[in-house]
């Protein structure tokens, strides 16, 4: 009769898990990627946040030029009153002379609602009053110009409608961006 050969045991015993070491390298390595990376994502997010006002601010300043050249060169704070009256004007049908008639006005709607400043989070439009800047609404109408403005706190990115150029305010003093 044959007899199998006893198995002998393995002198070295197999690892159960990582070393110490080998963690700690895997850590650093993270917290290393982890340094590089946050500091890029975070100033991505905020890039996004100004190109979103600038473009939230053109897709107003449209809506009010186009208001301001279907109602004969009157702009639309011009008799409003109220700046909920300013607001149906851009969002309701109106007639020429700017009384909303919604739905039976000619004119209109401009925009299907304010969008909110991405930067201080407000969706309200301030007629006139001090410059922009302010951070009391998420923006600024210029009744004399006609011109909207994100209305947050120095630091502010406006986009000149008529000039087409982009600038950036601080402390009080406007500095040209290009675009």
């Amino acid at each position: 009769m044959r007899t199998r050969p006893i198995p002998t045991r393995n002198p070295k015993p197999a690892r159960a898990g990582f070393s110490l070491i080998e963690l700690v390298i895997v850590v650093v390595i993270i917290g290393i990627i982890g340094a590089i990376a946050i500091p890029r994502m975070s100033s991505s997010a905020e890039n996004a946040a100004k190109n979103s006002v600038i473009a939230d601010q053109r897709v107003l300043q449209g809506a009010l030029d186009l208001y301001e050249v279907e109602h004969q060169g009157v702009m639309a704070h011009v008799g409003a009153g109220t700046q909920l009256t300013f607001y149906f004007r851009l969002i309701k049908r109106s007639d020429l002379d700017g009384t909303v008639n919604d739905p039976g006005g000619v004119y209109g709607p401009y925009i299907n609602g304010i969008p909110a400043n991405k930067i201080n989070g407000l969706g309200t439009v301030r007629l006139g009053g001090a410059p922009a800047g302010a951070n009391t609404h998420g923006w600024r109408y210029d009744t004399t110009t006609g011109q909207i403005e994100p209305d947050h706190l120095a630091g502010a990115t406006i986009f000149k409608a008529n000039a087409g150029s982009v600038e950036t305010v601080t402390d009080g003093l406007i500095k040209d961006l290009g675009g």
